[in-house]
């Protein structure tokens, strides 16, 4: 938390926030809650100091509270509950005030999530700093440079032909979120050694439509309003122009085949459209954009592709999409791939084939190209070519070649690539199911999830779902005794095949039948999505 601001331009302080269970120890104790806004009381000073704050968890690192202000408390909690921030009033200025967290620690002692930056891809950009010493644009030619390689986790921006000294700054992403007028908003982190600048930043951004030009605007310290209007009007500012994509291989261009249309339109961390698919990888921090090139002739689920990340490396690979529900849909991609490399021996080589009589060989390598190289036989005596072969590693890497190797026989060969796969379930981001599963936890209010969709795989059901209050989505795994009893396990974000719920699950036993149903609408747990049917009962867990 921002705790001093120095003149603009100069150094920041902070403060360190504790939140527990049940208490922000600086601010007291909860004593009740509404909704978003919490009641806490402090006694540490003798006398009840009753405030109240709105919290919003903007990002899985990011907490925004809302408050009359620190300097303020009350005795009685209906005075306090009248200073309670309103949801619609919150992005008015002067209405409350507004402090920012910034989590440096997880529980358990564990660091900050990363989190996927908005922004992705390469850019040239202008900047300039609005702090009212002078007109001039510090880096007035488009010549500065941004991107988000290797990791789509972080954002580095390299200074160049600017009124001050070349340097590199990166930022890593702590979540982005929509504000108040449709505005999008991000959190970063300044990796910089040092205190002469924010740790923290806060920054608005808008990409343009069409072109895929983006403007950010900073505030002066680490809060979201010094100095920050809009994406164009800030302390300091950022005009970046996209690079042009690298044109895609004719085979590629020109190829006729689509996804099926079932997949075609947004999902979580994805994006279908005729023959492009984007999926952001959250494991890796990559972009993947990946061109249709042919699929398989019986269901229709494996699709050849080429694909190329937001730092433009190339692949042919593998894909296999299966429709899971109307509102899921997993995919499978082949993740290693034969590497390229230069070829164990350089120039040109003969000689004769030791277990072929009058045969004679040839070996050379292409020097403008070391990972080629040509492999000839032939008749000794008259150089009649019996084979000839070209040996060279692709343009572009590939899954499921046959390889042939040939090697100097001093040099260690490394074992074959691996062809694995990675799994990833999505959901689709459209009015679906409006089943709700409800799971109390006796601290922290509700959790609500949506049932987005659910399958059987070995005996076991997974559930795919969206937690409503923070917007994540989370799959569990569970395996259903009998009509009162299931054990039920969180899965990750992605389905984990690993987990066994019947041994490191939580055992859940029904309470009761659903509220409202007569004798003939007893709820049978037949399956784990049952449990997303409204007003059903839950055993209360302190975990979910």
């Amino acid at each position: 938390m921002q705790s001093i601001v120095n003149p603009i331009g100069s150094r920041v302080q902070y403060s360190h926030v504790n939140i527990t269970a049940d208490s922000i120890p600086i601010w007291g104790h909860c004593h009740r809650r509404i909704g978003n806004n919490v009641i806490l009381m402090d006694s540490s000073g003798g006398a009840n100091c009753i405030r109240c704050f709105h919290l919003r968890l903007r990002s899985r690192n990011v907490l925004q509270v809302h408050t009359e202000g620190l300097e303020k408390c009350y005795t009685n909690e209906d005075a306090a509950l009248t200073t309670c921030p309103d949801e619609g009033a919150l992005d008015q200025q002067g209405h409350s005030k507004e402090i920012l967290l910034y989590k440096t620690q997880d529980f358990g002692s564990r660091g900050i999530h990363q989190e996927y930056c908005p922004i992705n891809g390469r850019f040239t950009y202008i900047y300039n700093v609005n702090d009212g010493l002078e007109n001039n644009v510090e880096c007035p030619d488009p010549v500065s440079e941004l991107d988000n390689c290797p990791s789509g986790s972080e954002l580095n921006l390299r200074f160049r032909g600017c009124s001050f000294d070349s340097h590199d700054i990166t930022f890593r992403c702590l979540g982005d979120w929509h504000g108040s007028g449709n505005q999008r908003y991000l959190a970063l982190l300044d990796t910089r050694m040092g205190d002469h600048h924010p740790q923290y930043r806060c920054a608005l951004y808008l990409e343009e439509p069409g072109t895929g030009n983006i403007f950010i605007a900073f505030s002066s310290d680490s809060t979201c309003n010094s100095g920050l209007v809009s994406a164009t009007v800030g302390y300091e500012t950022l005009s970046l122009t996209t690079l042009p994509a690298a044109v895609w291989p004719e085979m590629v261009d020109t190829s006729s085949c689509r996804f099926p249309s079932w997949t075609q339109g947004h999902w979580q961390y994805l994006y279908v459209e005729g023959n492009t698919l984007i999926y952001k990888d959250h494991y890796t921090f990559k972009t993947y954009t990946m061109r249709c090139l042919g699929s398989d002739s019986g269901a229709g689920e494996r699709f050849l592709v080429f694909g190329r990340t937001q730092c433009g490396e190339e692949m042919y690979t593998c894909m296999w999409i299966k429709r899971r529900g109307m509102n899921v849909l997993e995919f499978q991609i082949g993740m290693e791939r034969l590497q390229e490399s230069p070829c164990p021996v350089a120039g040109e080589y003969a000689g004769y084939i030791p277990d072929a009589t009058g045969l004679c060989a040839k070996l050379s390598s292409d020097c403008k190209s070391p990972e080629i190289m040509y492999y000839t036989v032939s008749d000794c005596s008259h150089n009649e070519i019996y084979e000839g072969s070209r040996r060279h590693g692709r343009k572009h890497r590939q899954i499921g070649t046959r390889v042939f190797r040939i090697s100097d026989p001093r040099t260690t060969t490394s074992s074959p690539s691996l062809f694995s796969h990675s799994t990833t379930s999505l959901s689709h981001l459209s009015a679906g199911s409006n089943q709700h599963v409800t799971v109390t936890n006796h601290w922290t209010g509700k959790r609500e999830y949506r049932c987005l969709g659910q399958w059987e795989e070995n005996g076991r059901m997974f559930t795919y779902t969206q937690r409503r209050d923070v917007g994540s989505f989370e799959c569990f795994v569970g395996s259903i005794l009998s009509d009162t009893e299931i054990f039920i396990k969180e899965a990750g974000d992605h389905c984990q095949r690993d987990v066994d719920p019947m041994q490191h699950g939580m055992k859940l036993s029904r309470l009761g039948w659903r509220v409202g149903g007569g004798r003939n609408e007893k709820v049978k747990l037949k399956k784990l999505h049952q449990h997303c049917l409204e007003n059903n009962p839950v055993s209360k867990t302190s975990s979910v």
